[in-house]
């Protein structure tokens, strides 16, 4: 049986918010994504693939997940994954399912709210702005490791080449890479 989109909602506790109200806390990076996205889609309730030009937005590339909705298991799967994304997980994971393959503090228990963050853009044609500040794996595989990663936030939005379903997830989390330790 499947919970309804409202009661997973209800249900949740996470911290998340789904309305622009959202704007009065993000950091810099998250608006700019924002006003670059609804820059896109005008009039209509979202833009299309096919809007966006990589080549607009060099500053938020590093930092923007490209996630396609499939109609059969896996249901999402990334498609691009920024350097700065890929940075965080070790891995590139372009072409692997969302499950198993997010990051951030939804390991573990809370993969569901990594699936119900999209299942509301996908259902509700609408953003979903995740404000956890997260503190995220702190190794660069070499000697000197790193500070620990921080996410400050990540903006999740509808992406629909008919108009009406979407097909796509844009997203962008804005993380702080800091520069590594130097040894004492």
């Amino acid at each position: 049986m499947t919970v309804s989109l409202d009661d997973a909602i209800a249900a949740s506790t996470h911290p998340r918010l789904l309305t622009a109200e959202f704007l009065t806390i993000c950091s810099p990076r998250i608006r700019r994504f924002w006003d670059y996205w609804n820059s896109k889609r005008g009039a209509r309730p979202m833009p299309s693939r096919r809007d966006i030009e990589p080549t607009e937005i060099p500053d938020l590339l590093p930092y923007i997940v490209l996630t396609e909705v499939l109609r059969e298991p896996p249901f999402l799967r990334y498609r691009l994954v920024g350097t700065k994304q890929v940075a965080v997980r070790g891995h590139d994971p372009t072409g692997e399912p969302v499950r198993g393959h997010y990051i951030g503090h939804h390991l573990g228990k809370e993969e569901g709210e990594v699936l119900l963050n999209y299942r509301i853009v996908i259902e509700r044609h609408s953003l979903v702005y995740d404000y956890n500040s997260t503190i995220g794996p702190a190794s660069d595989g070499g000697s000197f490791g790193i500070k620990p990663v921080r996410e400050k936030g990540t903006l999740l939005l509808p992406l629909s080449s008919d108009g009406q379903d979407v097909d796509m997830v844009f997203c962008c989390a804005d993380i702080d890479m800091p520069d590594p330790v130097t040894p004492s």
